[in-house]
């Protein structure tokens, strides 16, 4: 358990990163992410040389905790792959993963954790939005996510005098901020509305995956009748 944290804040975050390592190492109903999955899922190297980042979708992610991020530092050896934690306090939890050609480790055979040490990134713009607690590069995609009807039960805040609209991260306290715009502190807190949901990359792969497993067995089948045992 981490120090600070409470019985139960402390078994939600332990719970949250098993969920990690199920995800990363796979388990009996569906296998691992690999190197070359985490780089789609982030999208290396479309996006340019990093560090990217990817959020598991609120309909993906652990209970307990608030958010999920994956970033991988493609021109790194040693990092490679941090994942966060940001539990319901908004502290920020770390553990580092390397691909070692076949699965992840951890380095020196131990968790990986150590403590954030980047500062909480301030006011993004995207398009017309505002980002506010966002690293630029989760920005963008929310913003893409926005615009393709994606970002259902994302809440922001609209400036009714600009029409500005403010989407924040989970770690920030949206109560007293005031529109980057036109100064007006009297927000309006609003959530995006519901839209047809697309199908979640994660489970994207995993479909891949499967099919491709399956390919292969019919394959050594087929070249098991032809050539015998």
């Amino acid at each position: 358990m981490d120090p600070g944290l409470g019985q139960g804040q402390g078994s939600d975050l332990a719970a949250a990163f098993r969920y990690v390592e199920r995800l990363l190492f796979g388990d009996m109903e569906r296998p691992g992410l690999t190197l070359y999955d985490l780089q789609r899922l982030v999208g290396y190297p479309a996006k340019g040389e990093g560090p990217l980042a990817y959020t598991l979708p609120r309909s993906q992610s652990p209970s307990g905790v608030q958010a999920v991020r994956f970033y991988y530092y493609p021109r790194d050896p040693v990092l490679q792959l941090i994942v966060e934690i940001e539990d319901r306090e908004g502290k920020k939890h770390l553990r580092h993963f390397r691909w070692n050609g076949f699965t992840w480790e951890t380095p020196e055979g131990g968790k990986g954790e150590f403590k954030p040490t980047r500062e909480d990134p301030g006011w993004v713009q995207v398009g017309e939005d505002f980002f506010l607690g966002f690293p630029r590069e989760e920005a963008v995609e929310l913003e893409e996510a926005v615009r393709k009807g994606e970002a259902s039960g994302v809440k922001y805040l609209l400036c009714p005098r600009c029409r500005t609209r403010i989407f924040y991260a989970p770690s920030v306290r949206p109560g007293g901020l005031a529109c980057p715009r036109c100064g007006n502190s009297a927000l309006l807190f609003k959530t995006l509305s519901a839209a047809e949901g697309t199908k979640d990359p994660l489970e994207a792969l995993a479909e891949e995956q499967r099919a491709l497993r399956k390919a292969l067995e019919e394959l050594t089948a087929y070249l098991k009748r032809k050539l015998g045992p």
